[in-house]
């Protein structure tokens, strides 16, 4: 999951960092203060997460689901490897 969250200073996006390592069910994947982006991997609902992230003291919008920061969306597997369509 990918967020857009208002982090205006390092001590925010500590915060934020915090807020997520203390959830045992969020990895985060990147934190990006000065383009205000975090990403996430979770088994948590997108709105728990954002939750997470706004009790930090943060303004969060979710921006997107299953992207990852090499540009691939990662569904590979999903699809049964690369160039396999099942259905």
């Amino acid at each position: 999951l990918e967020f857009a969250v208002q982090m205006s200073c390092h001590g925010c996006a500590d915060s934020v960092r915090a807020a997520l390592d203390a959830a045992p069910d969020v990895k985060l994947l990147e934190l990006r203060p000065q383009e205000q982006s975090v990403l996430v991997e979770t088994t948590a609902a997108a709105e728990r997460v954002r939750e997470l992230l706004e009790n930090s003291g943060c303004r969060a919008v979710l921006k997107g689901m299953g992207g990852s920061s090499d540009g691939q969306w990662g569904l590979e597997g999903f699809w049964g490897g690369p160039g396999r369509v099942w259905g």
